[in-house]
């Protein structure tokens, strides 16, 4: 397959990127896509096996956020893994941070396979009240 490449003149070359940014900027529901696409980008980036090459910590974001036509990264939640995570998941269960009182303490509904819905004990007095 042949390939040919032409040159323009960079006066015969729109700039549709100050427009894309102004039309994403006033319609809700391109921004809200936009929005939810640049975060799916980044966590497929993240997801890449190969973290040398695919290093999401090194990705120029404001780049990654002008191609989805924002002038700035948008703020998304992303829940990137990361190593001092990996530390703090060690320490769960001990008390130390990062474990779950509710868990040692129990929650006093005594959930089991007899007790599937953990209704109360016979000798538990507590009154609830439904608001």
């Amino acid at each position: 397959m042949p390939l040919n490449e032409y040159e323009f003149p960079t006066k015969k070359i729109a700039n549709v990127q100050s427009q894309l940014e102004k039309l994403v900027e006033k319609n809700y529901y391109l921004h809200t896509s936009a929005r939810d696409a640049y975060r799916a980008y980044i966590l497929a980036y993240n997801s890449h096996t190969l973290k040398d090459v695919y290093n999401v910590h090194a990705l120029d974001l404001n780049a990654v956020a002008s191609s989805f036509g924002f002038h700035k990264p948008p703020k998304v939640q992303l829940n990137l893994d990361s190593k001092a995570s990996k530390g703090r998941t060690k320490s769960r269960g001990d008390g130390g941070p990062g474990s779950d009182y509710r868990r040692q303490k129990g929650t006093g509904h005594n959930f089991s396979a007899e007790n599937p819905y953990g209704k109360k004990d016979s000798s538990d007095s507590r009154q609830f009240v439904r608001m």
